[in-house]
């Protein structure tokens, strides 16, 4: 019954959350390929092929001519910082409440003082975490669908072409959350674990940049846990967008678990500090 009454405090610390990104996550496929749309083809594809600089394909992960097409447009959502930060926030802001964030607010005292097991707290707000997750994306490429289905670009792309992409907005979400959860599991203060997270996330996105911006410096990309998100590289041939998506999101997904069952173990042997 205390597992249920656990289950339900969880829903309930992220509803907001959840909400606020169920929203954002619909409206913003609409927008971004009706705003899109507005830029014909032919001049889209005469500024990124001319007045770009070839050099500039290391930064876009695919050829620009890969790019310059209906499907290679709609993959650069994907990439938007709409979506990339919100998936970001999602894993930050709910990994960061697992341990170090009740315990800032004072509640953990109040879960773990019931005949509970601190595994059983640490895995249900995983759990919680992970399947709201699973909504969010389910919703993105929902919209996504129905943005290409219904919108300016109906019927030059096949909307199931961005499930992979979709799929891989989800492995990031689990591979920020756990290793948050994990920062979290280990810390007392909700804000320091974020501050060690953004920290982490900066240098992600650092390392990638002079990992392909950098020919003797190639081998710092692979610091980088954001080498596994490449959401435009999985809107191509069929075949091959799912075997890389097998690739991404094992890597992402794995060190998601991993720090999971980590900080699982972590808190479960930690002493926590005396309320105050």
């Amino acid at each position: 019954m205390w597992n249920t009454a656990i289950w339900k405090k969880t829903w309930g610390d992220q509803r907001v959350l959840v909400l606020s990104l169920l929203a954002l996550w619909t409206a913003f496929p609409w927008i971004y390929i009706w705003l899109s749309a507005q830029i014909p083809m032919p001049a889209f594809q005469d500024v990124l092929l001319r007045a770009i600089p070839k050099d500039w394909q290391r930064l876009s992960g695919v050829p620009f001519t890969e790019v310059a097409t209906h499907a290679g447009r709609i993959a650069l959502a994907f990439v938007d910082p709409v979506v990339v930060l919100a998936a970001t926030v999602w894993g930050i802001t709910r990994g960061s409440d697992a341990v170090s964030g009740q315990l800032e607010r004072g509640t953990m005292e109040m879960v773990l003082a019931a005949p509970v097991r601190r595994v059983a707290v640490f895995v249900t707000q995983a759990l919680a975490t992970t399947a709201a997750a699973a909504l969010l994306c389910v919703v993105l490429f929902a919209a996504v669908w129905g943005a290409i289905a219904l919108g300016p670009w109906a019927g030059k792309v096949d909307p199931f072409r961005f499930l992979p992409a979709a799929a891989n907005v989800f492995g990031l979400m689990v591979c920020m959350a756990g290793i948050t959860a994990g920062v979290s599991a280990a810390d007392s203060y909700r804000w320091r674990t974020i501050g060690i997270l953004c920290g982490f996330y900066v240098f992600s996105i650092l390392a990638k940049l002079v990992g392909r911006l950098s020919t003797p410096l190639g081998w710092v990309g692979y610091l980088s846990i954001l080498n596994a998100y490449e959401p435009q590289r999985l809107v191509g041939d069929a075949a091959e967008s799912w075997r890389l998506l097998a690739v991404y999101d094992s890597v992402l997904v794995g060190v998601g678990v991993a720090a999971y069952v980590i900080g699982a173990f972590v808190f479960a042997r930690r002493d926590l500090p005396a309320p105050l």
